[in-house]
């Protein structure tokens, strides 16, 4: 059952776009800015019109299942940083992670049912990222697969307690790689905040 917040913002999306309710829905998701805060809470995501890949696939998987689609949200095992561009503007410490390390991280994306198949979806990047080179999925009309954040190394089934599930599978790294992990996502929300 949604929450009275969500039914709100569910309604203002779905008359205020012309185009079918998955599509809608995905790019208004989409282009809430992205920001790893630590917040994964959807209704704080709606507050702030500030996301994490979490907090917005949370967002998007409700709404989606709001509307009477089929959505779960898998969890992958990647190195974030791989899937990003590496732009000039990025501070030297960004740029110096992105090139030289490897960021592990557990990212999400939702899958949808639709005529039959499971379509990703990955709402991670906004509009404005588009000129500095990151896939931002906004041609995407609801036909096939949108381009994935990162490359998944690992993935793990649905699970409902996303929040809980990934504490726990940060908490499993190592005191190193949560530091890094840390300091890169800070790096990354600040540089995009900057913009």
């Amino acid at each position: 059952m949604l929450n009275e917040k969500y039914r709100e913002i569910l309604d203002q999306l779905l008359h205020s776009d012309e185009r079918p309710p998955l599509v809608s829905l995905y790019h208004a998701v989409r282009n809430i800015p992205y920001g790893s805060t630590g917040v994964r809470d959807p209704v704080e995501v709606i507050e702030k019109n500030l996301g994490s890949c979490s907090g917005k696939h949370l967002l998007l998987r409700d709404l989606l299942r709001a509307e009477g689609f089929d959505a779960e949200i898998i969890t992958m095992f990647t190195y974030f940083n791989r899937g990003m561009p590496v732009h000039d503007s990025f501070p030297s410490e960004l740029r110096r992670l992105c090139i030289e390390a490897n960021i592990p991280d557990y990212h999400h994306y939702v899958r949808v049912r639709r005529n039959g198949d499971w379509l990703k979806l990955d709402a991670t990047w906004h509009d404005r990222l588009a000129a500095y080179g990151f896939p931002v999925n906004d041609a995407w009309n609801g036909e096939g697969n949108t381009t994935l954040a990162a490359d998944p190394i690992e993935e793990y089934p649905n699970v409902e307690d996303l929040i809980g599930k990934k504490k726990r599978l940060i908490r499993s790294l190592s005191p190193e790689d949560r530091e890094k992990r840390a300091r890169f996502f800070h790096l990354v929300t600040e540089w995009i905040s900057g913009l």
